[in-house]
């Protein structure tokens, strides 16, 4: 009994130690790439419900390290060839129905994109959580093949951004150490609820343990909702920076 008693104590001794050798700012970094690693191309839909109205779009996705992304919706055909592209700090924005390209200026990063509970710097997966924030471990649970942290994120003084507090939970998984984001609230300066990203049915696409769907729902909008669904994912593609040219915005659509 004393043997089994030590054995016990060593244990805990040791997930103790674990938990407190926990690089949290790393965990936070691995999962804000998890959907798109150094370089990946993914196909997805996304649904946007309100009590009056749903519709969903068929995107297609390229992004590069953290400083290059492009958008294309594929479906409806009204959408069809809208295109968001990301180069470094500069972003735009072609409406191939009115045959114009529109500039983002960063004051609008945080801006609704097509309508969805997703912001502009949501969709091109930009690391301002990473960059722009503290991070605090609250609290660890092991849960059956996982650790799950609890972890907070508050700005650092002067960073451009618009939470005031960002809470994450974030597994870390036994069998392959991947890193999957599973839950994002985003919280005002005035300490009041936003709006709660709950990630899910986690999978193997393209070789990697990923969350393929994502529910934004926003606190103060009884009923309404964004879902993104990945159904494809490749990571590691080659991707040269001169395939997100500016160029490219108005032939993405045909390429």
């Amino acid at each position: 009994m004393k043997n089994a008693l030590s054995a016990l104590l060593l244990l805990l001794a040791a997930a103790s130690a674990r938990a407190a050798d926990v690089n949290v700012r790393e965990l936070i970094d691995r999962a804000n790439k998890a959907l798109r690693g150094d370089s990946s191309h993914g196909k997805l839909s996304m649904t946007i419900e309100t009590p009056e109205w749903k519709r969903t779009l068929e995107i297609e996705g390229w992004n590069k390290e953290r400083t290059y992304a492009l958008i294309l919706i594929r479906a409806p055909a009204k959408d069809k060839g809208e295109t968001t592209l990301r180069r470094v700090n500069e972003m735009w924005v072609w409406m191939p129905k009115v045959e114009r390209v529109i500039k983002i200026p960063p004051t609008m990063m945080h801006s609704t994109w097509q309508g969805s509970d997703f912001t502009y710097e949501d969709i091109v997966k930009a690391d301002s959580i990473v960059k722009d924030y503290t991070h605090k471990l609250l609290s660890t649970k092991h849960e059956e093949g996982r650790t799950v942290y609890h972890i907070e994120a508050i700005p650092k003084p002067d960073a451009p951004v618009v939470w005031g507090k960002v809470i994450t939970d974030v597994a870390l998984y036994d069998a392959d150490q991947a890193v999957v984001p599973l839950l994002e609230e985003d919280y005002s300066e005035r300490n009041e609820l936003i709006r709660t990203i709950t990630l899910s049915d986690v999978k193997i696409l393209g070789g990697r343990r990923v969350p393929s769907r994502l529910e934004c729902v926003p606190a103060a909008k009884k009923g309404q909702r964004t879902v993104l669904v990945y159904h494809d994912l490749q990571f590691d593609v080659p991707l040269p920076e001169d395939f997100f040219s500016y160029q490219r915005l108005q032939k993405a659509a045909g390429g």
